[in-house]
C-alpha cells in the first residue's frame, strides 16, 4: 500500500464519521411534539445535512486530496511508511476533520445571527464573538492540514531535544 492509497483511506474514515454523525444530528431533529420551535428545527436540520454534505464529499474527492497530501515522488513508494509520513497524513486527516466539523456550524450561526439575532446588541464585535469558536476551528484545521510537514518537523524537534546525536558524540571524541 502507497502513501496516497494510505492519505485517500483516511479521507475516507473521516467521511465515513461525518455521515454518521451528520445522521445522528439528523435524527435528534425529529419533531417529537407539536409546539416546537420551527425555526431552531429548520437551522438544526440544516446543520446535519451540511454534515452530510461534508462527509460525502470528503468520501467522493478522496483521491483528489490524497493527491494533495502526498507529493508525486512519493506516490508510489509500496516500502513501509516511516513515523513521519504517517504523522503528516494523521495531521492533514485531522485539519480536514476540524474544517468539516467547524464550517456547519459557522454556516448555522451566520444564518441564525442572520434571521434572530439571538438577542445580541448591535454592535458587530459581539457577532463576531459569537462566531468565534467556529471560525478558530476552522482557521486551525486550515492551519494543521497545510502546516503538517511543519508540525511533524516541530514533533521530531521535540522528541530529540537535548539528546546527544551519534554525530555529535563522534565530534567530541
Amino acid at each position: 500500500m502507497n502513501q496516497r492509497e494510505i492519505a485517500s483511506i483516511g479521507c475516507k474514515l473521516i467521511g465515513i464519521f461525518f455521515i454518521v454523525q451528520g445522521t445522528s444530528l439528523l435524527s435528534l431533529n425529529v419533531p417529537v411534539t407539536a409546539n416546537m420551535i420551527v425555526d431552531y428545527t429548520l437551522i438544526n436540520l440544516v446543520y446535519s445535512l451540511i454534515t452530510i454534505l461534508f462527509g460525502i464529499l470528503l468520501w467522493c474527492f478522496s483521491d483528489k486530496l490524497a493527491k494533495i497530501l502526498v507529493k508525486e515522488k512519493n506516490r508510489n513508494e509500496t516500502v513501509g511508511l516511516g513515523a513521519n509520513e504517517l504523522q503528516r497524513i494523521g495531521f492533514s486527516v485531522l485539519g480536514l476533520y476540524f474544517i468539516g466539523n467547524s464550517l456547519p456550524e459557522l454556516v448555522t450561526k451566520s444564518a441564525s445571527l442572520h434571521t434572530s439575532g439571538y438577542g445580541l446588541p448591535e454592535p458587530t464585535g459581539l457577532r463576531i464573538l459569537f462566531l468565534g469558536g467556529p471560525i478558530t476551528e476552522l482557521l486551525i484545521g486550515i492551519g494543521i492540514f497545510l502546516g503538517s510537514q511543519g508540525l511533524v518537523n516541530l514533533l521530531s524537534l521535540i522528541r530529540t531535544a537535548g539528546l546527544k546525536r551519534e554525530r555529535d558524540s563522534e565530534l567530541e571524541e
